[in-house]
């Protein structure tokens, strides 16, 4: 899954997609690349191939979710013992987790804005559903397909 999105995201990069200005001057901004590049690599290739058809994945759609990436990176390991709380038999930290969310949705803000994930629909805390992300890696006419094949199969 997600190696032609990862060159996407390459592509992405070398064309100056991936930017913020800092203190006027325009610059790469890693903290973008990083988590378009997780979002990538976790969401399956379009054109998808038979073996992500016959799983019935969604192309460059990503569900799973902040802490899943929290997680992934570390971001939610604790400082001290006293961090940790027992939620639904599983060891968690809500604290780092809650700062980790802030951040990364900080970071999904800036890609949404230079028009490079799109929400599709909302998570939702009290029914435990992650929002959904549609990665926006091709050019206008391929984001547009993939678009369409996605919200026709999450009926949206």
């Amino acid at each position: 899954m997600g190696y032609r999105n990862m060159l996407a995201v390459e592509e992405l990069a070398k064309e100056g997609r991936l930017t913020v200005i800092h203190k006027g001057v325009r610059s790469f901004d890693f903290s973008q690349y990083a988590l378009l590049t997780r979002m990538a690599w976790l969401s399956a290739d379009w054109p998808l191939d038979k073996t992500a058809e016959g799983k019935r994945v969604l192309p460059r759609t990503y569900s799973s979710g902040w802490l899943k990436i929290a997680i992934d990176w570390g971001m939610t390991l604790p400082q001290t013992t006293d961090e940790i709380v027992d939620i639904g038999n599983e060891p968690r930290n809500p604290k780092r987790e809650q700062l980790a969310y802030n951040r990364l949705g900080k970071i999904a803000k800036k890609l949404e804005s230079a028009g490079l994930i799109k929400c599709l629909r909302n998570g939702n805390v009290q029914r435990k559903n992650n929002a959904v992300w549609l990665l926006m890696l091709g050019d206008d006419e391929e984001n547009a397909e993939v678009e369409a094949y996605v919200r026709s199969k999450l009926r949206l």
